[in-house]
């Protein structure tokens, strides 16, 4: 591969972690997360949904996903929280893809 294509390479992939670190933020700022759970916790579930979401995967079914992060993977009560992490999430998203 020459190296223009490398370069273009890495900066997808550098865009693409960065997208994912912002949604880490707004999870954070969304939930209250317990004191065991890290960003590196976290940046595996914004990893997921980033992909999911580039795949156009249906909004339902993600929302069905971080309920399931936010009660069963994190043990946090169950709220709103989630749609609000979706919807920020997809509009930071979709004007990249």
């Amino acid at each position: 591969m020459s190296p223009t294509g490398n370069s273009a390479r890495r900066a997808r992939t550098d865009d693409r972690t960065n997208l994912i670190g912002k949604i880490v933020e707004i999870m954070r700022d969304s939930w209250d997360t317990p004191a065991d759970c890290n960003d590196g916790e976290l940046f595996t579930y914004a990893e997921v949904l980033f992909d999911r979401i580039a795949a156009g995967e249906a909004a339902e079914t993600l929302d069905l996903y971080l309920a399931d992060v936010q009660t069963h993977k994190l043990g946090m009560p169950a709220s709103d929280a989630h749609r609000a992490i979706l919807d920020r999430s997809i509009a930071l998203i979709q004007p990249s893809l």
